[in-house]
C-alpha cells in the first residue's frame, strides 16, 4: 500500500477488514489503513476505522489498545455532533461499553478513572434519551469485579428491572452475564431456568451459545445435569477452541475437568492453550487461566498423579521446560496470586485474591463424568472361560499338551487360559517341550493384535524343532509363520515359507496335515491378493489348491477344515463377482461350523456371507446372517472377529437406513477395537461419525471424525484421512463451525498440494471459496476462486476454470471493487471459450454460459454502463430457459428489466415483467420483486 491510494482504494480495505474475524490480521489491516488514512487527511475516513478499533481491540487480542481511539472518537464527535451520520451516536453508546469493561482488565487503569467513565457513560444515556439497562449492567460488573457483592446486588436487580432497548446487550450476552452472578451466589437452579429460553431459541451472537453454555458447566454438574453439563462442555468447547481472545472461557473449561473428574482431559486443553497465556489479551484473562490451571493441577495431585511431567512452552523471556504437576502448581498459583495482588492494589480491596483462594480450594463436584458418548460402552468380555489361577496344578509338559489338544479342538479362550499360565512358567531347557511351549503361546498370540509377538514366537518354535529334527512340526509352525507374513509382513518371504511347507508336508500321512498346509497357504495367497502382490499365475492355482484341500478335509472327515474351504472357496467366488456361487459356499461353510460346534467360526463365515447377499441385492439373507454373527458375538471370539461383526452390522444398518441402530453397533466396534489395540478402529470411528450425522448427533459425529483422522494419520493413511477430512469439515458447517471448516479444508489443499494433486487441490479450493462466499467473506473468496482457476487450469479442467473465473468476478463486484470486477468478466469470457471448444453444444456449457453472463450483467450495471449490459442479461435469460432453469431466468428477466429502465426503455421493462409475473406460480418467491418494479414501472409509464 503507498500514500498514492485513493479514499476508495482505502474504503474497500476497511470493508475487507470488515469480513475478516477478530484477531491479530484485523488489528493489522485496520491499523494500516489508519496510517495512510491520516496521511492523505481523510479524517472521516480515519474516523471510520478508529470506530471500527474500538471493536476490533475489545473483541480481539488487544483490549489494551482501545482506549486511545475511543478516546479519540468521542472526542471528535463531541466538538461537532452535526458533522457526523446518524449511527455514529448509538455505535459510540455501544462502544462505552465496550471501553468500561475493558478498564476492569488491567489494574494499571485507575480504579477512579473507571468509576468516572462509568459516571460518563450513564450521562450520556440520560441526555440521548435511553434506558439506563446497559449501565446498570456495567456498574453490576464493576462491583463484581472489586468484590463489592451487597452494589452487585443492588445493580443487578435495576439491571433486571430496567427496560431492555437498542444499547443493551443481545438477547444471548445478557443472560450470559446474568447467569455467572446467580452461579457465584449459589442460584444454580435459577442461572439454568434462566437460560433455557436462551438456549432454546436461535442465537446470532459470534459470541453465543459456545459463553452462556460454558457459564453453565459447573451450575449444570452442581443440579445433577450431568448429560447438560457434558453437552455444554464439547459443543462450547469446540467453539472456544480456535480463538486465544477467549483464554478466559479456556480456563472455565480447565476447571470443569478438574471438577469432573476428567484431568486427562484437562491436561489435553492445558497443553493445547498453554501457549495462548504468554500472549494473554489481559491480565485478567491470565489471572483467570493461572487460576483454572492450578487447580487442574492440584486435583492431579491429589489424586496421587503429582508426578506427572506436564510441559510448559516457551515464552519470550523463558526456555520450555518440563515438570511435575506437583511443581508447576506452585508456580502457576505464585504468579495467579500476583497478578491478583495488583488489581487488589487498585481496587483497594482483597476481592481477586481471596477469589483465587476460594478457586484453588475447590473440591471435585462428581466423581468421573464421561465425556462421550462412546465411554458409557463396556465392550463384552472376551476373557477366558476358566482364570488361570483356577488351574489345577499341572506341570510344564501338561499344560503344554492341555494347551495342544484346545488349539486342535479350535478351543481359543482354553488356549488363552493355558496360554497365560504357560507364560509364566520358565522355558524347558530341552528343545522340544520348549519348541512346541513357543507353539502354543504363538497359538494364543495370533488371537491378538501383536504380530510382532507372534512372529517372535513361530521363528523361535522353528529354530527348536530344527534342533529336534521334528520337521513336521516346524514346517506347520513355518506356514502359520508365512500366514501371519502375508497380511503383515514381507511378502516373498511368507509365499516362500507357505510354498515350501505345503511341499514338505503334502508327504504327511494324515489328510488332516496336509488339508491344514493347503489352506495355509490358500489363505496366505488370498491375503497377498489384497495386498495386490500376488501374480496372475498364483491366481489360477488357487482353485486346483482348494480343490486337493477339499479331498483331504473330506477324508479326514473334519468339518473345520471342510468349512475352511467353503469359506476360501466363497471368497474366491466373490472376487469372481460370482455372487450365486459365493453364497452357495458361505452356506456350506456356515453348516460345516456348525457341525462342528465352532461358534466363532460361524460368526465369522455368517458375517462375510452377509456382505455377498448385501451386494447381490438381498438384504433380508444379508440380516439374517449378521443377526446370527451378533447371536454369537457373547461366544468365545477373538476381538479382531467382535469388532467386524458389530462393524459389519452397522454398515448394512446404514444401507438400510437404521441409523439410531448403528450407531450402536459402531460404538460397540470402536470400543472393542480401542481396548484391544486394533489398526481398523479409525475406520470404525470414521463410520459411526457417518451414522452419527444421520441421526443428528452432530458433536458425536464431529469427535468421532477428527479421532479418526487422527488415528488414520498415525497410521500413515493420508488418502483415507483426507476424504474423512471432508466429512469434517460439512460437519463443522452442519455445527456453525465456519472458522474450523476453513482450516480443515486448508489442510486437505495442503496435502494435496504436498502430494501433487492437482484435481484434488482445485476442488477443495472451490469449497473452500464457496465457504468464504457464503459468510459475505468477498475479497477472500475473490482471492480463492482466482487460485482454484489457476490449479484446474494447469489440471485441464475447464469446467471448474470457467465456474471459478465467473465466481470470483462476482465476488469482486462485492467487494465494491467495479474496476477490479470488470477485468475478471474478461478473464471469464476467455474461459467461457475455452470450454466452449471442449464442450460444444452442451447442456453444461449453456448453464455456465448463462451463469456467467448473469454475473457479468451485474457487474457491468453497477459500472454504470447498462448499454453493455443489457445483452448480457438477455443471453442469461434466454440460456436459462433453454435448458429449463425457470427460477434463473426469471432472475435474470429481473436483471433485464431494471436495465432496460435505467436505458429509459420502460415499454420494453414493462413486456418482460409482465411475462414473468404471469409465468410464476402463486407464492412464488420473486413474485413480489417483479411485481413491485412492473408497478413502479407502469407508474412511470402513465
Amino acid at each position: 500500500m503507498s500514500d498514492a491510494n485513493t479514499p476508495d482504494d482505502l474504503q474497500r480495505l476497511l470493508f475487507q477488514a470488515y469480513d475478516l474475524p477478530y484477531g491479530d490480521a484485523k488489528d493489522a489491516l485496520l491499523e494500516q489503513v489508519l496510517r495512510h488514512a491520516e496521511a492523505g487527511g481523510h479524517t472521516q475516513l480515519a474516523f471510520h476505522v478508529r470506530m471500527a478499533m474500538v471493536d476490533a481491540y475489545g473483541h480481539g487480542m488487544s483490549p489494551a489498545k482501545l482506549f486511545v481511539p475511543f478516546a479519540r472518537c468521542l472526542a471528535e464527535y463531541d466538538r461537532d455532533p452535526g458533522a457526523h451520520e446518524s449511527w455514529v451516536a448509538p455505535s459510540l453508546r455501544w462502544k462505552f461499553k465496550t471501553a468500561v469493561g475493558a478498564m476492569t482488565k488491567f489494574p494499571e487503569v485507575p480504579m477512579d478513572r473507571a468509576l468516572a467513565a462509568l459516571d460518563q457513560m450513564e450521562r450520556r444515556y440520560r441526555v440521548e434519551g435511553q434506558s439506563l439497562n446497559a449501565v446498570y449492567g456495567r456498574r453490576h460488573r464493576v462491583a463484581v469485579h472489586i468484590g463489592d457483592l451487597e452494589a452487585a446486588a443492588r445493580w443487578y436487580e435495576r439491571w433486571c428491572t430496567t427496560p431492555r432497548d437498542e444499547n443493551s446487550d443481545c438477547e444471548g450476552c445478557d443472560p450470559t452475564n446474568r447467569v455467572a452472578w446467580l452461579a457465584s451466589q449459589g442460584r444454580d437452579l435459577d442461572a439454568v431456568e434462566l437460560a433455557a429460553p436462551v438456549l432454546a431459541g436461535e442465537l446470532g451472537c459470534s459470541e453465543q451459545p459456545q459463553l452462556i453454555l460454558t457459564e453453565l458447566l459447573l451450575p449444570y454438574l452442581r443440579t445433577g445435569q450431568l448429560d447438560e453439563a457434558r453437552s455444554a462442555h464439547r459443543r462450547s468447547y469446540r467453539l472456544l477452541r480456535t480463538k486465544p481472545q477467549d483464554l478466559a472461557a479456556i480456563a472455565d473449561h480447565l476447571e470443569f475437568c478438574a471438577l469432573s473428574g476428567n484431568q486427562v482431559r484437562g491436561l489435553e486443553l492445558l497443553d493445547r492453550h498453554f501457549s495462548w497465556l504468554d500472549r494473554a489479551p489481559s491480565p485478567k484473562d491470565a489471572l483467570a487461566f493461572l487460576t483454572a490451571a492450578a487447580l487442574l493441577l492440584r486435583t492431579l495431585v491429589d489424586a496421587g498423579n503429582g508426578d506427572t511431567v506436564v510441559r510448559r512452552p516457551a515464552a519470550a523471556d523463558r526456555p520450555a521446560a518440563e515438570s511435575t504437576a506437583r511443581a508447576l502448581r506452585v508456580e502457576l498459583t505464585d504468579e495467579a496470586l500476583a497478578i491478583a495482588a495488583r488489581f487488589d492494589r487498585r481496587n483497594g480491596t482483597d476481592h481477586q485474591t481471596a477469589s483465587v483462594h476460594r478457586k484453588l480450594a475447590s473440591e471435585p463436584i462428581v466423581d468421573y463424568l464421561p465425556l462421550s458418548a462412546a465411554a458409557h460402552r463396556v465392550p463384552v468380555a472376551q476373557g477366558p472361560a476358566v482364570a488361570a489361577a483356577e488351574l489345577p496344578p499341572l506341570t510344564t509338559i501338561e499344560l503344554i499338551e492341555r494347551a495342544e489338544q484346545a488349539n486342535t479342538r479350535h478351543a481359543l479362550a482354553e488356549l488363552r487360559t493355558l496360554a497365560q499360565r504357560l507364560a509364566a512358567e520358565p522355558e524347558p531347557s530341552d528343545p522340544s517341550p520348549a519348541g512346541r511351549r513357543a507353539s502354543v503361546l504363538a497359538g494364543a498370540a495370533l488371537q491378538s493384535t501383536d504380530h510382532d509377538h507372534a512372529e517372535s514366537l513361530l521363528r523361535r518354535a522353528a529354530e527348536y524343532f530344527a534342533v529336534t529334527g521334528e520337521e513336521d512340526r516346524r514346517q506347520s509352525d513355518l506356514g502359520r509363520l508365512g500366514l501371519l507374513l502375508s497380511r503383515h509382513g514381507d511378502v516373498a518371504e511368507a509365499l516362500g515359507l507357505l510354498r515350501d511347507s505345503v511341499s514338505h508336508l503334502a508327504n504327511s500321512p494324515e489328510p488332516h496335515t496336509r488339508a491344514a498346509a493347503t489352506l495355509r497357504l490358500t489363505g496366505g495367497m488370498f491375503a497377498l491378493f489384497d495386498r495386490g502382490e500376488l501374480s496372475d499365475d498364483d491366481v489360477a492355482e488357487l482353485p486346483v489348491l482348494l480343490d486337493r484341500a477339499a479331498a483331504d478335509a473330506t477324508v479326514a472327515g473334519d468339518d473345520v477344515l471342510l468349512g475352511d474351504v467353503a469359506r476360501h472357496r466363497m471368497y474366491l467366488h466373490q472376487n469372481d463377482a460370482e455372487l450365486a456361487e459365493a453364497a452357495a459356499a458361505g452356506q456350506e461353510a456356515v453348516a460345516a461350523y456348525r457341525r462342528a460346534g465352532q461358534s466363532w467360526r460361524v460368526a465369522d463365515a455368517a458375517q462375510y456371507l452377509s456382505g455377498i447377499h448385501l451386494d447381490a441385492g438381498d438384504s433380508g439373507a444379508a440380516l439374517e446372517m449378521i443377526d446370527e454373527a451378533v447371536r454369537l458375538v457373547d461366544a468365545d471370539l477373538p476381538d479382531s472377529l467382535r469388532l467386524v461383526v458389530h462393524a459389519r452390522r452397522g454398515a448394512l444398518l446404514v444401507h438400510l437406513g437404521r441409523h439410531e441402530e448403528a450407531v450402536s453397533e459402531f460404538s460397540s466396534a470402536v470400543t472393542i477395537g480401542i481396548a484391544a489395540g486394533s489398526s481398523q478402529v479409525p475406520y470404525v470411528q470414521w463410520d459411526l461419525a457417518v451414522a452419527y450425522r444421520a441421526v443428528g448427533q452432530l458433536l458425536d459425529a464431529a469427535d468421532q471424525a477428527e479421532e479418526a483422522i487422527a488415528g488414520l494419520e498415525r497410521a500413515g493413511a493420508g488418502e483415507q484421512a483426507r476424504t474423512c477430512r471432508f466429512l469434517l469439515a460439512g460437519l463443522h458447517r452442519d455445527l456453525d463451525e465456519d472458522e474450523p471448516a476453513l482450516t480443515v479444508l486448508d489442510e486437505i489443499i495442503e496435502f494435496d498440494r504436498a502430494t501433487g494433486d492437482l484435481g484434488g487441490e482445485s476442488y477443495a479450493l472451490v469449497e473452500t471459496a464457496d465457504l468464504l462466499d457464503a459468510l459475505d467473506r468477498d475479497a477472500e473468496a475473490a482471492e480463492r476462486y482466482a487460485l482454484a482457476a489457476e490449479v484446474a487450469e494447469r489440471f485441464g479442467d475447464p469446467v471448474r476454470v470457467a465456474y471459478c473465473r465467473y465466481s470470483a468476478a462476482l465476488s469482486l463486484h462485492w467487494t465494491g471493487d467495479s474496476a477490479a470486477a470488470i477485468t475478471a468478466v474478461t478473464a471469464a469470457d476467455e474461459a467461457i471459450a475455452k470450454l466452449a471448444a471442449t464442450h460444444p453444444d452442451t447442456e453444461l456449457l449453456t448453464w455456465h454460459t448463462a451463469r456467467h453472463n448473469h454475473n457479468a450483467a451485474r457487474i457491468l450495471r453497477r459500472a454504470q454502463r447498462p448499454a453493455d449490459a443489457l445483452p448480457r442479461a438477455d443471453a442469461a435469460a434466454a440460456g436459462f430457459r433453454a435448458i429449463g432453469a425457470d427460477d434463473q431466468a426469471t432472475r435474470a428477466d429481473y436483471e433485464r428489466a431494471v436495465l432496460l429502465i435505467e436505458l429509459k426503455r420502460l415499454v420494453e421493462a414493462e413486456k418482460i415483467l409482465t411475462e414473468a409475473v404471469a409465468a410464476l406460480a402463486d407464492g412464488h418467491a420473486a413474485e413480489p420483486m417483479l411485481s413491485e418494479l412492473l408497478a413502479d414501472t407502469r407508474a412511470q409509464l402513465t
